[in-house]
């Protein structure tokens, strides 16, 4: 897995590369490249954060299996 300081990195570069590109449809697609790249950063900094619980996962699993809702 690649680094969430990386990733940020690499969005920074295609937000750079956006600035100097002329051509209108390439610009976009860096800036979206850009985008999902700030995303995963940002998905995978809240991963390290909240780590996941073997028992919540557990549970999960069992309510599904019932066919019970998470949402309640």
């Amino acid at each position: 897995m690649i680094d969430s300081a990386a990733l940020a990195e690499r969005a920074s570069e295609l937000r750079d590369w956006a600035d100097k590109e002329t051509d209108k449809t390439i610009r976009r697609r860096l800036i979206s490249m850009a985008d999902h790249y700030e995303h995963l950063a940002e998905s995978q900094n809240w991963s390290k954060a909240h780590p996941a619980d073997v028992s919540e996962l557990g549970d999960l699993l069992s309510n599904v299996n019932r066919g019970v809702s998470n949402d309640e």
